[in-house]
């Protein structure tokens, strides 16, 4: 390659591929105020007005998708293409994109021209701040860009060929700012991502799941010993330990059996009549079951014993009804026991292989499972797209899609929501976006209704699940692809009695992983310019299913008749006990 060398114009040539693997042929001239047009025959130079900033077109060498390149002096790396998202080659008669660029010239320092193989001819001229050459107006073989105002959340704060580059960082533009960016007013809920046509109101905009864990069984599972350990569980941490506590109630009637003792003891001294005395004697002797009636004493121990079987079958009937785990609440807990932990249910979780037999009265619940209706809720959020520029599709083995319409679409606030009713389970769904607008962030939901059996008492819950997706400072990719694992939960439920049926209830629960979210790495590596070239934001969601599901089991401790049957042994000791100390 010849070039035109001097002492005040050194030049140098880069050689180098894009993420697309063309290869350009790049002459950048430094510290002089010159354009170097370099088609691949031949070099011209161009003289520009010392005023002007310092500018360096190339074409590329690669015959298909040539691109005219754009340097400035500080750096090598380009500052845009062309043609790029905003500004596009239009197709001829005679030939199909992508077109050959075969020459490029300019003049007046604020106009390009280029010529292309269809044959035709494209003059750019430079825009205004606040503009960008987009409009074409074709007069025969010649197609004029005319100036157009920049699409929300880009701005150009200089003439330039070129397109409106992002908003800087804090700042938005919703179309109406001018050349330059606003400044966004952002706190806790309202939020200014990168590329940002106005602030976003993220509230409701977050991640939640019904990944609850599963609770663990007491390190007790013996009703006895549950009993034992509440009866005579004494703790001063609250008040509300103190007032559920069997022992400190049997406690205090001990002592107002003491204190009645002492009265009439004194009442037998000091009074001159008998009579009192002896009513309250022969009154607490027909409590007395632990002498037969033979002592009032004995029916002051009866009371107090009374008043801790009494709390002891508070406290079981309490019990029986902690079971299952899904009707009780804390509040039924804290006020069985102290510990708010306390349960009648024995739990265990395990992972079964979907592959394994299934029982026959496990089968009504997988079949609702795979029958249950998901919908797909997909929120592109602070992004210029609009509905129409949605294009949705299913793709299938092969490389094969098919278009999918059956969808629907809302913009509100910046936000470009699309929902779908999923056809299958095990799907790839694929949200084409057409336009160079950005995306700030991205979020996934899943929903899907309850559905009951009655005769197999199955039920699956209803489904209501959400990931937010986001790089701080950031734009999203222009192909993120998001793979979601959806794994079966199964509850089974035995009886509180035997003649109580066996309860199954399921829910779907899906994991998200992304590949990435930020072309930031490719920006660094490459340059700013490859966040102008691709013309749609394609998202590709991946949804499988796992080769495992959860299966969770919880029993009662408990059931009635054996909490029945320990209760009475227990209150039918304390009183043989009594009997034998007497």
């Amino acid at each position: 390659m010849g070039t035109k060398q001097n002492e005040s114009r050194p030049v140098f040539a880069v050689i180098g591929e894009d993420r697309w693997k063309k290869t350009y042929l790049l002459v950048v001239i430094l510290r002089h105020p010159s354009i170097c047009i370099t088609p691949l025959d031949h070099i011209l130079w161009r003289e520009l007005d010392s005023s002007q900033d310092f500018q360096a077109f190339a074409l590329g060498i690669n015959p298909y998708g040539t691109h005219a390149y754009v340097v400035q002096l500080e750096t090598p790396k380009p500052l845009f293409v062309f043609p790029n998202n905003q500004q596009e080659i239009e197709p001829t008669r005679l030939q199909s994109l992508p077109h050959r660029i075969v020459s490029l010239m300019t003049w007046n320092s604020h106009s390009v021209g280029l010529v292309v193989d269809a044959p035709a001819v494209i003059l750019i001229p430079a825009s205004l701040p606040g503009y960008y050459s987009a409009k074409i107006e074709k007069y025969g073989a010649i197609a004029i860009y005319k100036s157009i105002s920049c699409i929300p959340s880009t701005h150009q704060v200089k003439r330039s060929f070129g397109p409106c580059m992002i908003c800087p960082l804090g700042s938005k533009n919703d179309g109406s700012a001018g050349e330059m960016c606003v400044k966004c007013t952002t706190n806790d809920t309202l939020w200014c991502f990168s590329g940002a046509i106005h602030e976003i109101d993220m509230t409701n905009i977050t991640s939640y799941d019904q990944a609850n864990p599963y609770p663990e069984s007491l390190h007790t599972t013996e009703f006895d010993d549950i009993l034992l350990q509440n009866i005579f569980q004494l703790s001063f941490e609250n008040r509300h330990c103190v007032l559920v506590s069997p022992l400190f109630w049997t406690c205090v009637a001990v002592g107002c059996c003491i204190m009645i003792f002492i009265m009439i003891q004194l009442l037998s001294r000091c009074s001159k009549s008998q009579i009192r005395p002896q009513f309250f004697e022969k009154l607490f002797s027909h409590f007395d079951v632990i002498s037969e009636g033979k002592h009032w004493l004995g029916g002051l121990i009866s009371l107090s014993l009374l008043v801790l079987i009494t709390f002891v079958c508070e406290f079981s009937i309490s019990f029986a009804h902690l079971y299952p785990i899904e009707e009780t609440s804390f509040e039924k807990r804290q006020s069985a026991s102290c510990d708010d932990r306390l349960l009648n249910a024995k739990l265990t979780s395990s992972l079964q292989l979907l592959s394994t037999l299934e029982h026959d009265n496990e089968k009504p619940i997988f079949t609702l499972l795979n029958e249950q209706n998901i919908t797909l809720i997909v929120q592109f959020i602070s992004t210029g797209y609009t509905c129409e520029n949605v294009i949705l599709q299913q793709n299938r083995d092969r490389g094969l899609s098919i278009p999918f319409t059956n969808f629907n679409c809302l913009k509100s606030n910046g936000i470009l929501t699309i929902t779908t009713l999923l056809p299958q389970h095990v799907v790839a769904m694929q949200f084409n976006l057409n336009g160079p607008h950005f995306v700030g962030g991205l979020r996934l939901c899943f929903s899907a209704p309850s559905v009951i059996n009655t005769n197999a008492y199955s039920k699956v819950q209803q489904m209501n699940t959400c990931q937010f997706f986001y790089t701080p400072n950031q734009t999203l990719t222009r192909d993120p692809t998001v793979n979601v694992k959806m794994t079966k939960v199964i509850n089974r439920t035995a009886g509180l009695t035997i003649h109580e049926n066996t309860t199954y209830t399921g829910i779907w629960l899906p994991s998200f992983t992304v590949n990435t979210l930020s072309d930031e790495l490719l920006f660094s590596l490459g340059a700013e310019y490859l966040r102008y070239v691709p013309k749609k934001t394609t998202l590709v969601v991946v949804i499988t299913e796992s080769e495992f599901y959860m299966k969770n089991t919880q029993e009662p401790i408990a059931r009635q008749y054996e909490i029945v049957f320990s209760t009475v042994l227990f209150a039918s000791k304390s009183v043989i006990l009594s009997n034998d100390d007497k």
